[in-house]
């Protein structure tokens, strides 16, 4: 469980830099705290929702659904983190 633990803290301090860098926000990933709503530090309209999300599945290789296109979903870092987690640990591996 510690593990898992580990791997999404990593997994959320990644969506904070994407956050951050996609959206050009004049701030640090470090100024966001693990509870809070993303759309709580700075307005979220359709067009950012898109950037935030493309550079998201581009920064884990991963598709999001349509269906969870959502200001409610995306906004929701700990959810967020459990779903990237979960979609990442279904890819196919590649051989070492």
């Amino acid at each position: 469980m510690e593990v898992m633990a580990v791997a999404v803290n990593d997994t959320t301090d990644r969506i904070k830099r994407v956050f951050v860098r996609s959206l050009h926000l004049n701030l640090s990933a470090g100024d966001l705290e693990y509870e809070q709503k993303l759309d709580a530090v700075v307005g979220l309209d359709s067009l950012a929702v898109i950037e935030f999300v493309a550079a998201l599945e581009k920064e884990f290789g991963i598709t999001l659904e349509p269906e969870l296109l959502r200001l409610d979903f995306v906004s929701d870092l700990p959810q967020l983190a459990r779903y990237i987690e979960d979609r990442a640990a279904r890819l196919p591996r590649s051989p070492v």
